[in-house]
């Protein structure tokens, strides 16, 4: 009995000396390596002053192609490539957007006439040379404003160094050509339709707006009236001249003044461009 009972005890006291001992420690996981830091450098200043030497709206009953020509003057570029931003105006996101470098010697005019439109069916042409165009929300850190407000929707346009190199090997001009296929805006009762176009800023100063065109892509004669003006928050409201195609009476914004030459207006950094036209259904 002595020697059960001693057995029993030493048992117990094995059993309480591992219940006492504290449960081993596993070797600690290797943590995560932490993701690299990407540096984001701010965009220098453009060498250059850009102008919006162009906009073109060719709208139709089932779409409406919008062209704005930026000019590019070499100025100060000696090398490095240019991202910039452009915000999309209105009515909505592009159903499709192209751009494209182009050369063009300051003294001449683009050689298209008036009329006749950019591409067969509203798509996007293959004029001059292709550059990247990546969607955003807004304006990055690294992409320089140009058309329209950082906060807004638009896209990083990136112009390589060897692009500018060769088109300035050309000419001391070279012309980013920027086409958005919209969906067609909504008419109402009177059969008016609108866009809204962003215009240029490099810094707190609007750059120039040359000519202004709107060309009907129906086969008959579908615009009946025509209207362009600056707006927004500080716009002014005056008209401004328009060419359209093909030619009909382009009227006033309802100021009572005749069109003014869109380079003459008094610009604000706020300011956008609005061109409306009136057609049947």
């Amino acid at each position: 009995m002595r020697r059960a009972a001693g057995a029993v005890c030493l048992v117990l006291a094995v059993v309480v000396e591992a219940q006492a001992k504290p449960p081993a420690t596993r070797a600690p996981a290797h943590a995560a390596a932490p993701p690299p830091r990407v540096e984001v450098h701010p965009a220098p200043p453009l060498p250059m002053l850009p102008s919006v030497a162009r906009v073109r709206v060719e709208a139709a009953r089932d779409r409406v192609v919008v062209i704005e020509d930026v000019n590019l003057p070499r100025g100060e570029w000696r090398a490095g490539g240019l991202d910039l931003y452009v915000a999309f105006g209105a009515p909505g996101t592009p159903v499709a957007i192209d751009a494209r470098l182009v050369v063009m010697p300051p003294d001449s005019a683009d050689q298209r006439p008036e009329g006749a439109p950019s591409g067969r069916g509203g798509a996007l042409d293959d004029a001059g040379e292709a550059v990247g165009v990546e969607p955003a929300v807004r304006r990055t850190p690294s992409a320089q404003l140009l058309l329209g407000r950082p906060q807004m929707a638009g896209a990083v346009v990136h112009v390589k160094e060897a692009d500018l190199r060769r088109a300035y090997a050309m000419s001391d001009l070279a012309v980013l050509r920027l086409r958005s296929l919209l969906s067609p805006p909504a008419a109402d009762p009177r059969g008016e339709r609108d866009v809204v176009v962003r215009l240029g800023i490099v810094g707190d100063v609007p750059l120039t707006l040359g000519r202004v065109q709107l060309v009907s892509l129906e086969p008959e004669r579908w615009i009946t009236r025509a209207e362009a003006s600056l707006c927004g928050p500080d716009a002014e409201g005056l008209a401004l001249a328009v060419t359209v195609s093909p030619k009909i009476e382009a009227t006033a914004a309802g100021s009572g003044v005749g069109p003014i030459a869109p380079p003459m207006a008094v610009r604000h950094a706020s300011d956008d461009l609005c061109i409306r036209w009136w057609a049947p259904p």
